[in-house]
């Protein structure tokens, strides 16, 4: 029973990120998932299957298809290359020398085995199909998210240094409802994220003891769920659908295959 109840505390302050891009226009629903996306390196250097990843669980409320609220936790995971080089020496990184972290925009990329444990808030509003009577093409959503980020790798250990994040978002989406013959429904959408971060950590030479730098990074990711009728996994009346949805992403520069799970409570 013990178990059980930590399992509910963990999954129910989560959520997916764009959520409301699963729920029909119309239908009220409480969405509970899990994501995992996978680094593929089409273009670069070494592994085709890079070590770097993303696990996320996801909750979330959408009111009549019109307003979305989320919470979302979730662990990356980053080790992009074969070899680094680091701004203060110029040199690959050396296990018996001194260690060495670069705070840049991209230092994801720039450091080896940087972990990610962030949390995330946001709310999407759903535009109305009825208010583009001449395009009733796509729904239209708009969105914004507040992060934050706590980083972490044996180096950052090593030199005894905190470093962290918070980040704001604007999102935009663009979704289009599919009915099919088969007994699910295809909602596919497109999403583009305009982040802003600001990274903080402590400086070696700053007389108050940290120092910060700010990035901005574009996300953008198609997605194409797969929402099955309730009860074509239970062969039961249910109110309960689940969902299977696989993702392409441009995430922080480099593609990210993603799978996710979940279930949508009417």
């Amino acid at each position: 029973m013990k178990r059980i109840l930590i399992i509910i505390l963990l999954i129910f302050p989560t959520l997916l990120l764009s959520q409301t891009h699963l729920v029909i226009p119309g239908k009220t629903s409480t969405t509970v998932s899990f994501g995992r996306d996978q680094n593929i390196d089409f273009f670069g250097e070494g592994k085709f299957v890079r070590s770097s990843y993303g696990n996320k669980i996801n909750v979330g409320y959408v009111y009549k298809g019109l307003v979305g609220l989320d919470f979302s936790y979730g662990y990356s995971y980053f080790d992009r290359k074969d070899t680094y080089t680091f701004d203060l020496t110029g040199e690959q990184s050396n296990p018996d020398g001194d260690p060495q972290f670069n705070f840049t925009d991209s230092f994801r990329s720039d450091n080896p085995n940087v972990g990610d444990k962030s949390f995330s808030l946001g709310a999407t509003y759903y535009f109305d199909p009825a208010q583009f009577q001449q395009l009733k093409v796509v729904t239209l959503s708009l969105g914004l998210r507040y992060s934050s980020s706590n980083f972490s790798s044996s180096v950052l250990d090593s030199l005894g240094q905190d470093f962290y994040g918070k980040s704001y978002a604007i999102e935009f989406g663009a979704s289009k409802e599919f009915m099919t013959d088969a007994n699910f429904v295809i909602i596919p959408r497109l999403n583009i994220n305009m982040i802003n971060e600001k990274n903080i950590y402590d400086s070696l030479l700053e007389e108050d003891g940290t120092t910060s730098f700010n990035s901005s990074t574009v996300y953008t990711e198609l997605a194409v769920p797969f929402i099955f009728e309730p009860g074509v996994i239970t062969n039961q009346n249910s109110l309960t659908e689940f969902f299977v949805e696989p993702s392409i992403a441009n995430k922080y520069g480099t593609t990210h295959i993603g799978i996710k799970f979940g279930f949508l409570f009417n």
